[in-house]
């Protein structure tokens, strides 16, 4: 008779503040995140940045040039 045992590994969960953070540009210079598209709408430009294996979805509202990111 076999056995087999496996372990999965945990995913880390990120903070923001800490590994991301509600600025698109923060995320950029400061975070090192990089942009892999940007997706452009009438009202928002959306932009998804990149790091290790995470993704991060940061929405620019064009009229008042305000940012919001969040991990999906």
């Amino acid at each position: 008779m076999f056995c087999n045992v496996g372990f999965a590994d945990d995913k880390k969960e990120l903070k923001v503040l800490k590994d991301y953070s509600l600025d698109l540009n923060d995320n950029i210079i400061n975070f090192g995140w990089k942009i892999k598209s940007i997706r452009n709408t009438s009202k928002y430009d959306i932009y998804i940045l990149t790091k290790n294996s995470w993704i991060l979805y940061c929405v620019v509202e064009i009229e008042d040039l305000r940012t919001k990111c969040s991990i999906p």
